[in-house]
């Protein structure tokens, strides 16, 4: 009894709510299309016309995301012109918002105005960015590089430089993982998950940014005047909820205490039937 009702337990996470690639579908009237073996394909730079492309796709159904860990590989190939360009990102939305933000340094994420036009953002999200352009208008560190965004903005929270270029040197290997407040993102041409992350910010409670307990998970990407094909070759989404459950040794314990409390009444009962 005094052990059942200590209520010793441990932290556990159990996994849920996983999504891959085939979960993924793209946003009607965007430039994604699926191709063969399954690929998720955000823009085509084999196209007659490749520039100012914006592609998106998301899952069909909410998922949690209080605790997750996502990981992704892409592939960036050809070059229009003027070069390759713009890059992809992966988001976090709430089902209400919507689909696409800019082309070019947009991402099809952002906030921009491009030779194209003027866009908005997707609000309530957050995205992660691959970016392989300098788009001074929005404070790019570098050409190559990996960015947290949030709330439809392009201008990221932080930065990471990022070498070999992505183009023409994938496959590359990304991992999000998110912890209940620290968002932290790696990328390699390897698929081992680098030991320390490279890439790590404070965020904070995300459902704060989404305004809903449960999102839409997805990616964007774009080209410009430079163009690319941008390619999504794999996808694992897990959600890892928090539970309380018995530490093994207290499941022992209250195994014991179990046979022992039914012992001595066992006992008792017989010495009254005595």
């Amino acid at each position: 009894m005094l052990l059942g009702s200590a209520g010793i337990s441990s932290q556990v996470h159990a996994a849920e709510n996983i999504l891959s690639l085939s979960d993924i579908i793209p946003t009607a009237g965007s430039s994604a299309s699926i191709v063969s073996g399954g690929i998720l394909q955000l823009t085509n730079n084999v196209l007659s016309k490749p520039t100012y492309q914006i592609g998106s796709a998301y899952s069909a159904k909410d998922a949690n995301y209080a605790n997750f860990n996502a990981s992704f590989s892409f592939r960036f190939s050809g070059t229009g012109s003027i070069g390759s360009a713009d890059g992809l990102v992966f988001v976090i939305k709430n089902a209400g918002s919507k689909t696409t933000g800019g082309d070019g340094g947009g991402l099809g994420y952002g906030t921009i105005t491009t030779g194209s036009g003027s866009y908005t953002g997707i609000p309530n999200s957050i995205g992660i960015e691959f970016d392989n352009w300098v788009n001074p208008e929005v404070s790019d560190p570098k050409i190559n590089h990996i960015g947290i965004n949030t709330n439809g903005k392009v201008t990221s929270l932080a930065t990471a430089n990022v070498s070999p270029s992505f183009n023409g040197n994938g496959p590359w290997y990304a991992w999000v993982d998110y912890d209940g407040s620290n968002l932290s993102v790696s990328v390699s041409t390897s698929n081992a998950k680098p030991e320390t992350a490279m890439l790590t910010y404070e965020i904070g409670d995300l459902e704060s940014i989404i305004g809903s307990p449960t999102a839409l998970i997805g990616f964007t990407g774009s080209t410009g005047g430079a163009t690319q094909t941008e390619q999504v070759l794999s996808l694992n989404y897990t959600n890892n909820e928090i539970g309380a459950v018995p530490e093994p040794g207290m499941l022992a314990l209250f195994g014991t205490g179990g046979l022992m409390a039914f012992g001595r009444k066992h006992l008792t009962r017989r010495r009254t039937i005595a």
